[in-house]
């Protein structure tokens, strides 16, 4: 078992180390070499000056999620359904809930504050929370419906000031988190923040595949081709969208369907899908 110092500061101190605001390096940095009293005392300073700072909020959340995170190896079943040793990051329960509330709290005052947001999803995700972190999914994703513009980073930078896509910046992050589910565990939270996803972003495809994906893992075979079938109509050179239903089919035994996607997918441009085609269409013909 490993001690882990600085384990999930995620976007914060993507964003501390560039803007380099003299408290939160102090902070980065006793975390970094695990002197916890330190960072405590700091932020107790810190808070005498400055109470309703939403980066003090962030500052308590790193200490409290870091202090007593330790590495562990688990033997089991990994998210991807193998069977096997893996590696995992536990955290202390009490102190958990504890970082989480402080990002509420600065929530309450600072609603559009992305970073906070996403920090809450990531921990919660991480921690295999997955009924709190799809939660804390879909109440982020009530807000943006809201305000599609208006966001801020740490210190309250404003994106239109930054020039940063907001839209890009979400998608991108959301997929990193549907990487995070469980698909064989916890499916209904997994469906649950799937559908807002998909409800604000209707006709994007990659999360449509991993809305098929949550029931291709369940053998659910023909709602997973659903699935797949509006996404090829959206983008029909969406080569893992073709590939996948050409598997679907396949492992439903239909393999007349699933040569003819696999066919498809030899006609891409793409030397990944064409071998990935190549192999299909020689597995499946040796099966008719």
């Amino acid at each position: 078992m490993k001690k882990i110092n600085f384990v999930i500061l995620l976007v914060f101190i993507l964003s501390m180390n560039v803007f380099g605001f003299d408290k939160q390096n102090q902070v980065i940095s006793g975390l970094q070499s695990g002197k916890y009293e330190d960072v405590k005392i700091l932020l107790q300073e810190w808070e005498k000056e400055n109470p309703k700072d939403p980066d003090l909020m962030t500052g308590w959340f790193n200490y409290y999620i870091n202090r007593k995170a330790e590495e562990k190896s688990m033997f089991g079943y990994m998210k991807n359904g193998q069977y096997g040793m893996y590696s995992k990051i536990v955290y202390d329960e009490n102190d958990l809930k504890t970082a989480i509330s402080y990002l509420d709290k600065a929530l309450k005052t600072n609603p559009y504050r992305m970073d906070i947001y996403f920090g809450k999803i990531n921990s919660l995700l991480s921690a295999e929370k997955y009924s709190d972190g799809s939660k804390a999914i879909i109440d982020f994703l009530k807000a943006y419906e809201k305000n599609k513009t208006d966001w801020y980073w740490s210190y309250n930078q404003k994106f239109s000031d930054n020039n940063w896509n907001v839209e890009n910046i979400v998608l991108g992050t959301l997929q990193d988190y549907c990487q995070l589910f469980d698909f064989y565990v916890d499916r209904d939270s997994v469906k649950s923040a799937l559908d807002q996803i998909l409800k604000v972003f209707p006709k994007n495809v990659v999360f449509l595949n991993y809305l098929s994906y949550y029931y291709s893992s369940a053998k659910e075979y023909e709602k997973s081709i659903e699935v797949l079938l509006s996404a090829y109509k959206i983008d029909p050179d969406d080569y893992i969208i073709i590939g996948n239903l050409a598997s679907d089919y396949e492992k439903m035994e239909n393999y007349k369907e699933a040569e003819k996607w696999y066919t498809i997918m030899s006609k891409i441009n793409s030397d990944n899908a064409k071998a990935y085609a190549s192999e299909g269409l020689e597995r499946v013909r040796n099966k008719k």
